[in-house]
Order: C-alpha cells, then structure tokens, then sequence
C-alpha cells in the first residue's frame, strides 16, 4: 500500500511541477505583446512567480498540518486548474486596453496592467505550491522525512523541465498559448479526480471550464475583417493584416508594430518607411557591380524583396543574402508579401550565430533586427558583434542599422552609435522615416547621402527617397553614449527607460 501511494504521490508532484512551469511560459508569452521579453520583465517575473511559490509552499504546510487530508489535497490541483481556465477570457478583457502599443500607453495603464496580468497568474501558482509540503506531510513519517521530502522535490523539479520544455517546444508553437493553458487546467483538473475518484461528484463539472473556454477562444485570436492570417511560431506571434490602400503589414506579437510591409505592385513611399532609405546604400559606396548584400533580420523579406525590384535592374550583379531567426515569418514572406524565392539566399539562423561562422564577405551590410516588436537583441549592438561585421566587410563597404527610437538624443541611440564609433573611423546617423525610425551607418572610407539629381539619372523610382535622405544625413558625434560590450549592454534598460520617460511625459 505505501508504494502504490508513493507511486500516486511521485505522479501527482510530477504534473504539478509541470503545470507551474507551463504557466510561468504562458504567462511571458502574454507580458511580451506589450512589455517585451527583456531581462527585466523576465526577472520580475520570476520574482514574482517564486515569491508566489514562497506563500504557496508557506500555506501549504500549514493547512497540511490542520487537515492532513487527501480530499483536501486533491482540490488544490483542481482549484488551481479552474483559475487557469480563466485566465484567457480575463486576459481578453484587460489587453484590449493596450491595443494601441506600448509607446502610446500612459505610465499608469502600464503599471496597472502589468500588475493585473501577474495578479491573474499568482493565484494558481500560489495553489500549485501547496501541494508538495502538504504531500510530504501525508507521507512522511519519523524515519523517512528525508527521503520522503527529497524524492518529491526531485519528481517535482523533474515535472517542471518536463513542463518548461513540452509548452514552448511543442504546445505553445503547435496549438496556442491560451491552447497550452486549457489543456493545462483540463489535467490538472483531472488529476483532483483521480485522486479523489469516487469522492470527486462536484469536480468533474469543472471540466466544463476548460473545455467551454477552448470551444469559445480556440482558433484565431482576432476575429478582425482586416486580419488575413495568425500563427504562433516557435519565436512569437505573428499576424498578418491587409490594410485598406491594398497594402499587408506583418505584426509580431499584438502591440501594432509593423516589422514587414508589401505594397500594390511594390510601389515606394519614399516618407512612410525607413525600407525605402535602406535602397539608397547601393548608391553610396564607390562599386556599383557585384555588390554582396547581407540582410540580418529580414522578417518577411520587405528589404531583400525591394532591392530585388528596385536596385538589381540597375544594378544586375546585386546579390542578397537574408538571415532571419524565425523561419515562419520567411515562408509568409512568400505567401503574402510578394516576395520570390531568387530574391535572396535565405538563411534561417540568429545573425551573430550566422556572421560567426560564415567566410562570406560583402559590400553592405544590413542590420534590423527586433525582438518582441521594440527590443534590439542585445547581442547584436556590441563592440564584438560591429567588429565581426566589419570583419566581413569589403574594402569601401559599409554597415547600416536601423535603431527605433524617439529622438535623436536618447540614450540607446547615443550608447549604439557610440559603440559602432569604436570599430569605424566613420559613423553617420539619418531619421529616416515618419516615425521613429533612425539609420546608423559606418564605414572605413567617407560616404555621401547619393542626390535627388544623381538618382535621377541612375535610378529615378529613388529620386524622391534621396531628396528626403539628403537633408537628415549627417556625421553622427559620439557625444557620451555607453560603449555596448557581450558582458555589458543593457539595450533592454535603455529602451524602457526611453519608453518610461516618454509614457510619463504623456501622461502630465
């Protein structure tokens, strides 16, 4: 009898621990629409996450110890499974209010909502933590505490691996992050049952919760008329709109960035985008034949795609390579945003992973690359990164990056510039587009803005993009930005920082 209890204990410790971790991923998946993946938001949600297991492990050696009971034990799974059932449809009512982004969010909206989303997952992980002291306290006698306690522990700790690996590794990019969470409180609540068997008559109607809310917020997650398709791949959420002058944008995650865009019959609009400025590299360097692009963070192909249409017939001998780490978005590319598979060798891989271990070289390299709609990954704005691209740089050939930022004068614009400004002897800077978009580029030899004159004569689909650029191209000073380093780049901090700045400036 008490090693088929262990068994049952060694079971229930296991799935429990697993549910707490497929929660935990689920809930990052529902904080980096709007506040990103950095190092921040993770440490304070796992601060947070394990101050809930403190109190869950704290109550739940205490209610063991006044009723060492399994009936008691076996609806805390069942309870803490009922209030992830609810989390999607109580996660539907707050989001909405952030559907605007979180540049346009007053401080306060941010704060509030940020702390609704962790009062939403705290509850059941708090109920996930009793289990394991209240199990030891049913089995645990006086010669095998020990023993008792690290064996639940150990299949505890086993179940969340198993938990953390299943939802982001199979889960959460096959069927869904609100998928991941009814089946999560489907098991859970099978698991009170279980336990429970005969005793469990009122448990199974909580069944109805996770079922009723798959039925009801299953599938698509915008019922949107403008909305064409939506995905959840490995790396993010990714939705494609068609918007009413014809044009598709590609939005990751829901915060209403545009990281992709495809026009009707691919036309320019040279003040609407920085794509556009990215076309006029080509005509800035001193080699006009077999140039070698290298495109880092290509998304759906917008770049690649537009040198392809508007640069190579000018310019036959343009070659294009095009890395992107989430191959999904590539493949939309295809789909939906008129993209040709001749446009650019495509390479699915991280960009520093990619620039690390290639020997190809090139004339322009294009650096664009966001996670989570705002975030620069951080490993691709340090000295070393900069110093292996020019690297694998041609002689007279020249880096460019596009940074999102507010101003000029922002921080993550002076700290980014600064470190490419400790690889090349040149680095220039550009606003280049309606938005907040700005260029950096850098280069070993002088580099001018090509004219709108010049353009005229070599490529007259660019002329109005060049008379726009020429005006803002200017020679960026260093000033006293940070200097980037692998052991040393907050870009996450700096760019909450320029966010918060922002939010509560808007919200005097």
């Amino acid at each position: 009898m008490r090693a088929s209890a262990n068994r049952g204990a060694h079971f229930f410790v296991f799935f429990t621990g697993a549910a707490v971790m497929a929660t935990e991923m689920c809930a990052s998946r529902f904080l980096a629409p709007w506040f990103g993946t950095s190092m921040i938001v993770w440490s304070v949600l796992i601060a947070v996450v394990l101050a809930a297991m403190s109190v869950g492990y704290w109550l739940g050696g205490r209610l063991a110890d006044r009723r060492p009971s399994w009936v008691v034990l076996c609806w805390i799974p069942a309870a803490a499974g009922a209030l992830i059932a609810l989390i999607p449809p109580l996660g539907g009512l707050l989001f909405p209010r952030l559907s605007a982004g979180i540049m346009a969010t007053p401080v306060n909206i941010i704060i509030l909502a940020f702390v609704g989303v962790v009062a939403v997952f705290v509850p059941p992980v708090l109920l996930l933590a009793m289990v394991s002291p209240f199990m030891i306290r049913l089995l645990a006698t006086a010669d095998n505490t020990g023993r008792t306690a690290g064996s639940l522990y150990a299949i505890s700790t086993l179940g969340s691996i198993a938990g953390t690996l299943f939802s982001t590794l199979v889960t959460i990019p096959l069927w869904g992050t609100r998928e991941t969470l009814f089946m999560v409180s489907g098991v859970l609540i099978l698991l009170g049952i279980l336990g429970l068997r005969r005793k469990a008559r009122a448990m199974p109607l909580l069944l109805a919760l996770p079922v009723a809310g798959w039925l009801a917020f299953g599938g698509v997650i915008h019922r949107d008329e403008t909305i064409v398709h939506e995905e959840e791949s490995v790396y993010q959420y990714l939705q494609v709109q068609r918007r009413s002058d014809g044009s598709t944008i590609l939005i990751v995650n829901e915060g209403g960035a545009m990281q992709s865009i495809a026009r009707v019959d691919d036309a320019l609009h040279p003040a609407s985008t920085y794509y556009e400025s990215f076309l006029l590299l080509p005509y800035m360097i001193d080699s006009f034949e077999g140039l070698d692009v290298l495109v880092i963070g290509s998304g759906a192909g917008t770049i690649p795609h537009w040198l392809a249409v508007h640069v190579r017939p000018d310019i036959p001998g343009l070659r294009t390579d095009a890395v992107e780490i989430d191959g999904r978005a590539a493949e939309l590319g295809y789909r939906w945003f008129n993209t040709e598979r001749d446009d650019a060798r495509t390479i699915i891989s991280d960009g520093r992973t990619y620039i690390g271990n290639t020997s190809e070289m090139y004339d322009i390299i294009i650096t664009d690359t966001y996670s989570n709609q705002i975030y620069i990954p951080f490993h691709l704005t340090t000295v070393e990164y900069f110093t292996e691209l020019r690297a694998h740089l041609n002689s007279g050939g020249a880096v460019a990056m596009n940074v999102n930022a507010l101003s000029e004068d922002a921080d993550l614009v002076k700290a980014i510039g600064a470190t490419l400004c400790e690889v090349f002897p040149l680095v220039y800077i550009a606003h280049v587009s309606n938005d907040y978009n700005f260029m950096l580029i850098a280069s070993e030899y002088p580099i001018q803005a090509p004219s709108a004159d010049s353009m005229a004569v070599w490529n007259p689909v660019l002329e109005e993009t060049a008379r726009l650029f020429e005006p803002v191209f200017k020679t960026f000073d260093p000033e006293d930005g940070l200097i980037l380093t692998d052991n040393r780049a907050p870009v996450e901090f700096l760019t909450d920082m320029m966010i918060f700045h922002e939010a509560a400036e808007r919200a005097r």
